[in-house]
């Protein structure tokens, strides 16, 4: 068997985005340079990627086994203010295994016995027979993977300094440090947890998301193919309020009114849930983004929340998800949410932002991270765009924050 690795603010209060997806950037980038700029990286990612290090496989004499194991854990030199100047500091890099080599793909064979991955900050991940984990993006603040199938248990070293977040399709989940265990099949995803707490969201689960402590567990359903058949939110009669049109017209209309930059009308045409029930339906990255362009451009931004978090949930790797993960981020800024608001961010860094995007990206971190309590965060941020940026743009802001 083979494998295939895979590479690893403003003052004011922020202000509701008036265009398409496709344009939402613009402050203070204008829209041609944003179109630009994603025309770029849509054409480059046409290329086939470099396939980073070597192929991981199993012996298969009676029972194969696969232990990575893992070295230390790299650090990136940054500087921040300091008295007499600028002072250099070191924080952590991207997430690697023990033995310093990047994270990669693990598949574990059916007749296999169970995997057993250490990494780098002592963290722990074992794969039982059948499963296959894929790593997305890595940084000093994140890590993100992908739940392909099967049973895997993570023990995430507490007081680490990245959020984790396992993609397991129809639900993900988000933690700092804990041990719990996802399963995957093709209709469920069950989450269990044995220490700590946990985040588990998606379009399936009561209100968005659920918070499960230690001795807890949540089994999270696929969304029904027929829901008309199956009792299904929209299977009833049709109302006077647009919150009950019925899913037959709501399909068939709401593209067209898309199409001519009605929002609103399609909106009126899919009501609340319309939109939610298309947005279990969608089936591509493309519709979960014209699901959140009506939400959002009717003046309905908190409905365009779901949509955007299934698209990170569900296309995880499609060349929209860091465009998403920025939109969310400051949609939940603006509905107050600053929580949410830097995770979504930090994500949207890890997944890889175009590089004429970054400042403003970053600025609004900082910001987030402002208005969430975590100073530290924040500073490391701002540190890391100063860095970056020597005469950045966006620096008075940075700094008028930092200085709260």
């Amino acid at each position: 068997m083979s494998d295939t690795r895979l590479n690893p603010r403003s003052e004011d209060p922020v202000a509701p985005l008036p265009d398409p997806l496709s344009t939402v950037l613009r402050d203070p980038v204008d829209e041609r340079t944003v179109a630009r700029v994603w025309r770029g990286v849509e054409e480059r990612r046409r290329v086939p990627a470099i396939r980073l290090g070597a192929m991981l496989g199993w012996a298969t004499l009676g029972a194969a086994i696969a232990v990575v194991s893992m070295l230390a854990l790299g650090f990136v030199t940054r500087t921040t203010p300091g008295r007499g100047g600028r002072v250099a500091i070191q924080e952590p890099g991207p997430l690697l295994l023990a033995d310093g080599t990047a994270v990669v793909p693990v598949e574990v064979a059916t007749a296999a016995t169970r995997v057993l991955v250490s990494l780098a900050d002592r963290s722990r991940i074992s794969l039982e027979p059948g499963s296959r984990l894929e790593p997305l993006a890595s940084s000093g603040r994140q890590f993100l993977v992908r739940l392909a199938r099967g049973t895997v248990t993570f023990d995430v070293e507490p007081k680490g300094p990245r959020r984790w977040i396992i993609e397991a399709g129809i639900a993900s989940v988000e933690v700092v440090g804990t041990r719990f265990t996802v399963t995957r099949t093709p209709r469920s995803v069950r989450v269990v947890v044995a220490r700590g707490v946990v985040l588990v969201r998606g379009s399936t689960v009561p209100d968005g998301i659920a918070r499960l402590e230690a001795g807890r567990s949540l089994d999270v359903q696929a969304p029904a193919e027929n829901p008309e058949k199956d009792g299904g939110v929209l299977a009833r009669s049709v109302g006077s309020h647009p919150e009950h049109a019925p899913s037959s017209l709501a399909g068939k209309g709401w593209r067209d009114r898309v199409r001519a930059q009605d929002y609103a009308d399609a909106y009126d045409l899919l009501g609340t849930e319309g939109l939610e029930l298309e947005t279990a339906r969608a089936a591509s990255a493309e519709d979960l983004f014209a699901l959140a362009d009506v939400a959002r451009l009717s003046g309905h931004p908190d409905g365009a929340v779901l949509p955007l978090e299934r698209l990170l949930s569900t296309h995880p790797t499609s060349e929209r998800a860091a465009l998403a993960a920025v939109t969310l981020g400051r949609i939940e800024l603006g509905l107050g949410a600053p929580e949410k608001a830097s995770v979504a961010l930090e994500r949207a860094l890890a997944l890889g932002v175009p590089a004429g995007l970054q400042e403003d990206v970053m600025a609004r971190l900082v910001e987030a991270d402002v208005k969430a309590g975590d100073r530290a965060r924040a500073s490391a941020v701002g540190a890391d765009y100063a860095r970056r940026f020597p005469a950045g743009r966006r620096q008075a802001d940075i700094d008028r924050w930092l200085a709260r």
